[in-house]
């Protein structure tokens, strides 16, 4: 699967001290890679075709677009108390 960075989420990735950073781009490319490794941590959000990936304190939001490729595409990526607004 490959994956795609909306320029929000590229913006809010920026705001993200760099160790915490790192963890979250391995762990989408981990999912990315074999998405039932990390099944346990991803979830439907209710009333929407979103999906999101927790690591730690932070939320991954994604999509997954199903054409001749599989795309994981990232929108957003918060602390998790800002994560649902």
């Amino acid at each position: 699967m490959r994956i795609e960075w909306t320029a929000q989420a590229i913006k809010e990735m920026r705001k993200i001290p760099l160790p915490v950073r790192e963890r979250i781009i391995a762990k989408a490319e981990a999912y990315a890679a074999a998405p039932a490794s990390l099944a346990n941590n991803v979830k439907q959000l209710a009333g929407s075709d979103l999906l999101r990936l927790r690591i730690g304190d932070y939320r991954l939001i994604f999509r997954i677009e199903r054409n001749v490729l599989s795309v994981m595409v990232v929108l957003r990526v918060r602390h998790r108390r800002e994560a649902y607004d």
